[in-house]
C-alpha cells in the first residue's frame, strides 16, 4: 500500500492549525496573561580595600604544602649527605655541595616543629660547617 500526503495528514490526528500551536504566518508569540518577570539585579564584586587581605592570603598554604615541600627537602638532603659521604671517602668533597646542604637545612629548619628533627638539622649544619672550614683551611 502506497502511502500519500493526504493520507498522512489524516492519520496524524490534527493539523497544525488544528492543534493551535502557532499561525498560518509562521511567526512566534509568546501566550498572553501573564506580568513580566522581574530579574534580580547582581551586586557588582566588592573591591578589596586593604593590602592586609592580599597579604593574608598569600600566606595561606594550601592543605599539605609544607609537609610535600619537608619531604622534598628531605630527599634532597639525604641525597646531599650521600653525596658529601662518597666524597670523604674518597677525599673529594666539593664545597658547592656543603653550601647547598647548609642551604637546605636552613629551609627545613624553618619548616619543622618537631624538637627532635630540629636537633638532628642542628648536628647536620654543624658538621657541615666544620666541614666548610677544613677546605677553607687546605685552600689557604
Amino acid at each position: 500500500m502506497r502511502v500519500s500526503q493526504a493520507q498522512r495528514t489524516r492519520a496524524g490526528g490534527t493539523s497544525r492549525a488544528a492543534r493551535g500551536t502557532g499561525s498560518s504566518s509562521g511567526q512566534f508569540s509568546l501566550p498572553s496573561g501573564g506580568s513580566p518577570v522581574q530579574r534580580a539585579e547582581t551586586a557588582a564584586p566588592a573591591a578589596v580595600s586593604s593590602i592586609d587581605v592580599i597579604v593574608a592570603l598569600q600566606g595561606v598554604s594550601e592543605p599539605g604544602g609544607e609537609r610535600r615541600k619537608a619531604v622534598k627537602n628531605g630527599v634532597k638532603i639525604l641525597d646531599l649527605l650521600d653525596e658529601i659521604k662518597v666524597g670523604l671517602l674518597s677525599g673529594g668533597v666539593r664545597s658547592g655541595d656543603l653550601n647547598t646542604l647548609k642551604r637546605i637545612i636552613e629551609q627545613q629548619h624553618e619548616l619543622t616543629n618537631e624538637p627532635e628533627l630540629a636537633d638532628v638539622l642542628k648536628q647536620i649544619d654543624l658538621r657541615a660547617r666544620v666541614e666548610i672550614a677544613k677546605l677553607k683551611g687546605n685552600a689557604a
